[in-house]
């Protein structure tokens, strides 16, 4: 009866222990339950307070936007409004670099041996790598980067520049005769182009008045013809010319045969200096005696590589076995890069031989007004006694 009692009185404590047991973890989990509503209501909340920030404006509302916020692109002020006072600074000693130039485009060189070359005169050449979008006559502005003194001319590269602005101190030609400047940089340039334009009207007219051709034409005179059958048997045509004025003529033989089949075609070209000599060469290997030859000329303007047309004299010469010894004077420091000397080499009055070359390999040691040199020519087989001297800038 004891231990039943006992029994009863242990299942007793059990089932009370349990219920409170019970009781705390379900007071534990409504805690829980209510901690997590209160958060979830807490994220909600902030939810919303982020969308509202975040949120697109309706299509209804404006949005401003404040314009100097934007990134504004830059003006330039313009430095020198032409060419021409530009140029001027340059031969003046001054450093340009940098400085930002107007001018306008009077040629375009995209072969040349600088690169893409835009003339603005004379000598100022403006090059770039790569096609600067320039078209002959247009009025271009640009910042220059490097600047170049190469044998009389001016090698400017440079950024082309689409915003600039004519200021109190830009600098026109017209200021530096004591002249008034224009309103704008625009009617200064455009006055230079429509310039330009009327002369090349007036150049125009003039070619078609009169036709060049090789044996009549406003630059040269032939003054001289020989023909020369070398040691291996070619034929060369020599015409000795009289320049009327400076320029640079190219003419080109086409030899052909008495069933009009072409046999031979050679070209020459030369730079001429007013009042002074020169000679157009066309080598032929097959026999031109009984042939037609029909003759065309092409006249260019100089190459800005033309330097002074006077740049070197012929001091002597002598002759020691089968070499020519030729002593050469530069009297000008204008030497053009592509500079020579040609020789014709006569007995009594009848050419023999004719030689040339550049000073640039014959000559190296011309560096400068007074400098001189010697040049070392192999003339085996020519028997002369005389030495004409042409000097071709």
């Amino acid at each position: 009866m004891k231990k039943a009692l006992l029994c009863i009185t242990i299942c007793g404590l059990i089932t009370l222990c349990g219920c409170a047991d019970a009781a705390v973890i379900s007071d534990d989990v409504n805690s829980a339950v209510i901690e997590s509503d209160a958060i979830e209501s807490n994220v909600t909340s902030e939810s919303d307070t982020v969308n509202e920030e975040n949120s697109v404006p309706d299509e209804s509302e404006t949005v401003s936007v404040d314009s100097s916020e934007l990134d504004e692109e830059e003006t330039y002020f313009i430095d020198y409004g032409d060419a021409e006072s530009f140029e001027k600074d340059l031969n003046d000693g001054k450093n340009l670099e940098g400085k930002v130039v107007q001018f306008l485009a009077k040629e375009i060189h995209p072969n040349s041996k600088l690169g893409y070359n835009v003339w603005a005169g004379e000598h100022l050449n403006f090059v770039s790598s790569r096609n600067p979008d320039i078209n002959q006559d247009d009025i271009v502005t640009v910042k220059t980067t490097t600047i170049e003194s190469v044998l009389g001319s001016w090698i400017i590269r440079y950024e082309k520049i689409d915003n600039a602005e004519v200021k109190e101190t830009t600098i026109f030609s017209s200021d530096l005769d004591g002249e008034d400047k224009g309103d704008t940089i625009s009617e200064v340039t455009e006055s230079e182009k429509d310039s330009k334009e009327s002369k090349n009207d007036s150049k125009v007219e003039s070619k078609a008045a009169e036709k060049e051709e090789y044996e009549k034409n406003s630059y040269f005179d032939i003054v001289e013809e020989s023909t020369i059958t070398n040691s291996i048997g070619t034929t060369i045509v020599i015409n000795k010319v009289k320049a009327k004025k400076d320029g640079t003529v190219d003419a080109t033989f086409i030899v052909t045969d008495s069933n009009d089949n072409v046999i031979g075609k050679s070209s020459d070209s030369i730079v001429l200096t007013k009042g002074e000599y020169n000679y157009f060469e066309f080598h032929f290997d097959a026999d031109i005696t009984n042939a037609r030859i029909t003759k065309n000329l092409s006249i260019n303007k100089d190459s800005f590589m033309v330097g002074d047309r006077k740049a070197v004299e012929m001091v002597s010469y002598n002759q020691s076995e089968d070499d020519l010894y030729v002593t050469f004077k530069q009297v000008s420091d204008d030497l053009g890069t592509f500079a020579k000397f040609k020789l014709m080499l006569y007995k009594g009055d009848q050419l023999v031989s004719t030689e040339n070359g550049y000073f640039s390999v014959y000559a190296k040691n011309l560096n400068g007004k007074d400098s001189t040199d010697v040049a070392s020519l192999w003339v085996y087989g020519d028997d002369f006694d005389r030495v004409e001297y042409i000097f071709e800038p």
